[in-house]
């Protein structure tokens, strides 16, 4: 397996240095376990989405990220963690996979550290290399020693490039066009939350098709410019509906205090009131039930966007709900994604009460919102079937193992 000289010299290179002490942040979890690394800087969304959703489909699988560069965000799952990538030592990487013992590594992008992806390779890991692309391999010592990314890149049991240029890259390094894959690069997508099919068909019956906007998980500082937007999108759309939604229950009562004042009229969704005809704001303040709004809403204004210091929904689950987009200038960690909708036509950023006002009288437009919500489903759509495959390749390997097959 390390029959390359260029290699060969590289290990023992590297192996002359004192090895730093390797210390994980926890014991192997009992059962399957998955490790994926993202090398390529930025792209750590996509593979965190993979992760989770690797976990939510096979219960039980344990999924370690690692990363070259940023930090993963943690989700709450115990089940998926970030754990951080050790030095490229011989014997710290040895004794990183001797302490991990993955049954799969899914490495992504290129960028490989040779010892490490020698160390997993001689553990019996199945290794998988996805979202191959020529960029990952252009470094100075994949130009110098070129036998020595040919020499890794032949330890992966499957490789999968994300075009044409990658495809040819990988066949210059000599992996044979029948052993890889040509697929969709790797994007983020949006988490769909869940909903009551009870809830969602009484409320479409006592909406009789009103048009209805939401501001989701609302920031208290924000909800006066949410109200005079409303009573301003009021003028020119009659029947409009704005579901109020809140993260608390105090503040979603003070925001029904604050809408009576403003003399609309409101209904309260927790209090097991319906929104009727007449009906103007319906107060909601259930995360759990955000699933529902977003799938009611026509248009959705991101809450926490407007003012700073709040946290922002994440842009990518909301437009997987198919509704269109509305965020202000506070986008947090978000950058990439409401980057992203906004150039695909889902997404539009406003500043103020008078241009959310107007934002929601002209998006609430019945061909307007389908081609902003079309627009925002191809983008946290794209690449699905590349995560579906990979998922795949991961679980047939699993089962595999399972059985007994080697």
């Amino acid at each position: 397996m390390r029959g390359s000289l260029g290699l060969s010299a590289y290990r023992t290179l590297s192996g002359r240095r004192t090895p730093p002490a390797f210390a994980p942040s926890r014991d192997r979890p009992e059962g399957e376990l998955v490790w994926i690394h993202a090398a390529e800087p930025g792209n750590n969304r996509a593979l965190n989405d993979l992760a989770h959703r690797l976990a939510f489909m096979r219960p039980g699988c344990n999924v370690m990220l690692t990363a070259a560069h940023d930090a993963f965000g943690d989700r709450g799952s115990h089940d998926v963690w970030q754990e951080d990538m050790p030095p490229d030592h011989p014997v710290v990487t040895d004794a990183f996979i001797s302490h991990w013992a993955p049954d799969v590594l899914v490495w992504a992008w290129g960028d490989l550290r040779p010892n490490l992806v020698l160390s997993a390779a001689e553990s019996g890991a199945h290794m998988i290399l996805v979202d191959a692309a020529r960029d990952g391999f252009e470094k100075r010592r994949d130009r110098w020693l070129p036998e020595v990314p040919r020499a890794l890149l032949a330890q992966f049991n499957h490789v999968t490039a994300r075009d044409e240029d990658a495809h040819q890259r990988m066949a210059q390094m000599g992996r044979p066009v029948g052993a890889m894959e040509l697929a969709d690069a790797l994007h983020p997508f949006g988490k769909m939350m869940p909903a009551a099919e009870s809830d969602l068909s009484d409320l479409s019956t006592a909406l009789g098709g009103r048009p209805t906007w939401l501001s989701a998980r609302t920031a208290p500082a924000e909800c006066a410019t949410i109200l005079s937007a409303h009573k301003q999108a009021l003028k020119a759309s009659h029947r409009l509906l704005l579901i109020l939604h809140f993260s608390d229950l105090a503040q979603a009562k003070n925001a029904q205090a604050q809408s009576t004042d403003q003399g609309l009229r409101v209904a309260n969704w927790t209090e097991g009131e319906f929104p009727d005809e007449n009906t103007q704001v319906l107060i909601a303040d259930d995360d759990d039930e955000l699933g529902l709004w977003l799938r009611v809403a026509t248009v959705t204004f991101l809450g926490g966007s407007m003012r700073s210091g709040s946290e922002v929904c994440d842009p990518f689950s909301a437009a997987a709900h198919g509704t269109a987009i509305i965020y202000g200038p506070n986008i947090g960690p978000h950058v990439d994604a409401f980057t992203r909708l906004m150039n695909a036509g889902a997404a539009r950023i406003v500043n103020d009460t008078s241009s959310l006002g107007r934002a929601v009288s002209q998006m609430i437009a019945p061909d307007h919102a389908a081609h902003m919500a079309m627009a925002g489903w191809d983008v946290v759509t794209r690449g699905a079937d590349s995560l579906d495959r990979i998922i795949s390749l991961i679980q047939a390997r699993l089962d595999a193992r399972r059985g007994g097959v080697a």
